[in-house]
């Protein structure tokens, strides 16, 4: 077998503007899946029962279905009862609400980890529910699960080649074209490949520069010293 990527090489724009709509996909259902996912934990340990169920039948529903399956449902389900789809925003919406359950479970686990003698500690302060969840639950909580939410999102970027199933000109999808193209795939999907290893090395990055940024000096002590 000859190995040759000068086919690809004249093809490359057509994959980079795939890689365009990868990032874009990505990023708005990892800010999605963030604010639907802390919500969702907020809920889940909420003292109102109904917001309990609501989220705890949420997350097992999302958790325990295949993800093709709700997006087939979304896309294909919905017209059906007279919604339209569009693949762009239907697989933005799959994503983020798939996402959103795993997120909130790795954040609950996050307040639940935050140590009872900080809340006791902000009430002795006279600080309201509110503040205590503002400025001492929720930060150390997002400091203990930030790392794993990091791998969530590195998974949620690499389940964006999932929407090529629905027409969406992604990465995978003009991959899969381009490959029919030019009967290269060795060279198209090694280019792929490695492509994703950078989009995620990319993404995990970010993910440790903002834990640099705006976690690493956040501990219990220093956040009651802070606010008093």
């Amino acid at each position: 077998m000859r190995i040759d990527f000068s086919p690809v090489l004249s093809r490359l724009d057509y994959l980079l503007e795939g890689l365009a709509v990868t990032v874009l996909v990505a990023v708005a259902a990892i800010f999605l899946s963030f604010a639907l996912g802390l919500l969702l934990a907020i809920c889940r340990i909420s003292r109102t029962r109904g917001l309990r169920i609501f989220a705890s039948v949420y997350i097992d529903v999302f958790r325990n279905t295949p993800f093709i399956v709700q997006l087939f449902f979304l896309y294909y389900g919905l017209p059906e009862i007279g919604i339209p789809t569009d693949p762009m925003p239907t697989g933005i919406l799959a994503l983020s609400l798939a996402c959103a359950a795993g997120n909130a479970e790795i954040i609950r686990a996050g307040i639940e980890t935050v140590s009872k003698g900080i809340v006791d500690a902000g009430r002795s302060f006279g600080m309201s529910g509110y503040q205590i969840y503002r400025y001492l639950i929720l930060p150390n909580a997002l400091r203990i699960a930030w790392r794993p939410l990091g791998n969530a999102f590195v998974n949620l970027v690499l389940t964006t080649s999932v929407l090529s199933t629905i027409t969406v000109n992604d990465l995978a999808g003009n991959a899969a074209n381009v490959s029919a193209e030019t009967f290269k795939p060795f060279e198209v999907y090694l280019t792929v490949l490695v492509t994703y290893c950078a989009v995620t090395f990319t993404v995990s990055g970010i993910v440790n520069s903002i834990y640099a940024l705006l976690f690493s000096r956040v501990a219990e002590r220093p956040v009651m010293r802070g606010h008093a």
